[in-house]
C-alpha cells in the first residue's frame, strides 16, 4: 500500500482554496490514484472520468487553469497525459514504494521462515 502525503495546509493553499468543490475532488483523488498506481503524478486523459462519480469536464479545465495538472501532449490531438504540480516534491517515486515493499515483503518472508523452522 502506497502513502499519499499532503500539507495540513493544502486546503488554504492559494491555488486550491478557490477551486470548486468538483475541482477540488478532482485534484485529490487525481492524487490518491497517482499514489495507488505508481504513476510518479501522471495521469493518463482516459482515467480522468473515472477519478470521480461525477465527473465535470470543467473541473479538470479549472484545475489545468489554475497550474495544479499540466496537460502534456503526445503526438497530435488531446494531450494523452496530465502531470500533477509537484506531486514527487511532496510524495515518493515509484522506484523508492517498490523498493520498500520489496524490503517488507522479505522481512515478512524471513520472519515466516524463522517460526517455520
Amino acid at each position: 500500500m502506497a502513502w499519499v502525503t499532503i500539507d495540513d495546509q493544502f486546503p488554504e493553499h492559494r491555488k486550491v482554496a478557490g477551486l470548486t468543490d468538483a475541482a477540488f475532488r478532482l485534484h485529490f483523488c487525481g492524487i490518491a490514484y497517482c499514489s495507488r498506481q505508481l504513476t510518479d503524478g501522471l495521469i493518463e486523459t482516459d482515467a480522468i472520468p473515472t477519478l470521480v462519480r461525477k465527473y465535470r469536464p470543467a473541473a479538470l479545465a479549472e484545475l489545468v487553469e489554475r497550474g495544479l495538472w499540466k496537460p502534456i501532449a503526445i503526438g497530435e490531438g488531446k494531450p494523452a497525459v496530465y502531470e500533477i504540480h509537484d506531486y514527487l516534491q511532496w510524495n515518493q517515486p515509484r522506484e523508492v514504494v517498490l523498493a520498500r515493499k520489496e524490503k517488507a515483503a522479505k522481512r515478512a518472508k524471513e520472519s515466516r521462515e524463522k517460526r517455520n523452522a
